[in-house]
């Protein structure tokens, strides 16, 4: 297979590995954080263009535009074939000993057995997924985030602040931080879920949203990496070099 020949779709690290799933070549690679050796190559199970991908430990799971399978990364054996979404699985997140992913509508998998704990129907095309402790965060494709109870699925908040499809979202214990196609990205405060800030300076979808502590970074359409102090609001980087 050798270098990647497609876009990038989602990328993930552990402590040891960086993961890219690549979309026309329906690959997924790892590389090793140590030496930036390739250590993985392999076709997604089904042969179909990769969306996106979350890694825990050796364990990395991978949404196609047909499917959602569980790796073991040390033998790049399929451990479960995750089965019940329809369309593309545009993104998946480990959560604990459970897996959560975003399709038409939001799943819950026991990490251990494959089997589906929990469904929830979002209402729309979901394109990012987050949790923290018994919240559960869903970006859809009608320019809501959604955000439902973590162990019922109940609906807990519909937030209608974005004028774009909301691709991707973070929490944490301070703050959910959402990503749109309007190209601005929007902090909000938890557990209330007011909007305390919009940050502006993207030109194009925001496509991904990253949070850690006091720090917000975000990817963008725009071919920039964006980081925000997530108090302030202030940008503090913009990082150039990709080409698309």
């Amino acid at each position: 297979m050798g270098r990647i020949q497609d876009y990038v779709t989602g990328v993930a690290q552990s402590a040891d590995l960086v993961l890219a799933a690549s979309y026309a070549d329906c690959a997924l690679r790892a590389w090793s954080k140590k030496d930036g050796a390739l250590v993985l190559e392999m076709k997604t199970p089904n042969d179909k263009a990769a969306r996106t991908v979350a890694v825990q430990g050796n364990l990395a799971a991978v949404g196609t535009v047909a499917g959602l399978f569980l790796i073991d990364l040390a033998t790049a054996s399929v451990l479960h074939a995750l089965q019940g979404h329809t369309g593309h699985v545009w993104s998946v997140i480990f959560d604990g000993n459970e897996i959560i992913s975003g399709s038409y509508d939001v799943r819950v998998w026991d990490k251990m057995s494959g089997r589906e704990t929990l469904r929830i129907d979002a209402g729309a095309e979901v394109y990012g997924v987050a949790a923290h402790e018994n919240l559960l965060v869903a970006g859809l494709r009608d320019k809501t985030v959604r955000v439902f109870d973590r162990a019922s699925g109940g609906p807990r908040h519909v937030l209608t602040e974005a004028t774009g499809t909301v691709n991707a979202v973070a929490i944490d214990a301070q703050r959910m931080v959402s990503g749109s196609n309007d190209k601005k990205v929007r902090v909000y405060a938890v557990p209330s879920f007011q909007l305390v800030r919009v940050l502006e300076g993207h030109t194009n979808w925001v496509r991904s949203v990253a949070l850690e502590g006091d720090r917000i970074v975000s990817g963008s359409c725009d071919n920039t990496v964006r980081l925000w102090d997530a108090r302030s609001g202030d940008a503090l980087h913009v990082l150039q070099g990709h080409s698309n």
